[in-house]
């Protein structure tokens, strides 16, 4: 029988703290080393604005680098909220991207390695579908996580943000010999609920126990036997 696991990245795979924020205000150090603004100045401008949070618009015209373009216009707006000047704001914002991708950001769990080595050792394939900047797969190679992939799925190389099925169905169609999907992510609007719409098996991680989800777990190594139970040839 032939498996594809879908894995989302931040809070999946990996784990992050303040990264956006972080990034935002990390840009304006740099460029006013003696700025009065600080990290908690910045964390309420990074709670709207990013296309994941309205997953009900279409997206498809801000891919690529346009995606980018929408983004830094969002970061200059809200430095100018802070009281940045425009000079600056504009200089700022066009550096949170190289923040964002630097490897320091991001930290694997211990089992992400392990379980997505058993996966590929099974003849099951991963793909990564996530709502995410389009330049993901640069920082999967920094971390040395790209070679255990079948087919990226990026919402800002797509244009569709999760859970939208458009998201969903594309990465079904990278694969369509394939027998069973499984979503696997930390989002349960995101990951569960358009896991399920999709008539994927989902598999909530790295959070508490929710009844859309049909395994939940605190960590990935379940994961191997979630997907055995379900016809998988043995993971474990």
């Amino acid at each position: 029988m032939k498996k594809v696991l879908c894995w989302d990245f931040d809070g999946t795979l990996v784990h992050s703290h303040s990264l956006w924020s972080g990034s935002i205000w990390r840009a304006l150090k740099e460029t006013i080393p003696d700025t009065n603004i600080t990290l908690d100045d910045i964390e309420p401008y990074t709670s709207t604005g990013f296309p994941w949070y309205t997953p009900e618009k279409d997206y498809t015209a801000l891919t690529g680098e346009r995606w980018w373009d929408y983004m830094n216009e969002n970061f200059r707006q809200a430095y100018l909220s802070l009281g940045v000047e425009e000079e600056t704001a504009e200089a700022a914002s066009k550096k949170v991207r190289d923040f964002i991708k630097k490897k320091e950001n991001y930290h694997l769990y211990d089992d992400t390695v392990p379980v997505l080595e058993k996966v590929r050792q099974t003849g099951c394939r991963n793909i990564i579908l996530s709502n995410n900047y389009p330049d993901l797969c640069e920082v999967l190679e920094k971390l040395k996580l790209k070679q255990y992939f079948d087919g990226f799925v990026i919402s800002g190389q797509i244009g569709y943000d999760k859970p939208r099925q458009e998201i969903f169905e594309y990465a079904q169609s990278l694969f369509p010999d394939t027998d069973r999907y499984f979503m696997i992510g930390d989002s349960v609007k995101a990951d569960i609920l358009g896991g399920n719409r999709a008539g994927m098996t989902t598999i909530l991680v790295h959070k508490p126990e929710h009844e859309a989800a049909d395994y939940c777990f605190d960590t990935l190594l379940p994961v191997l036997n979630a997907v055995n139970e379900e016809g998988a040839d043995r993971l474990d």
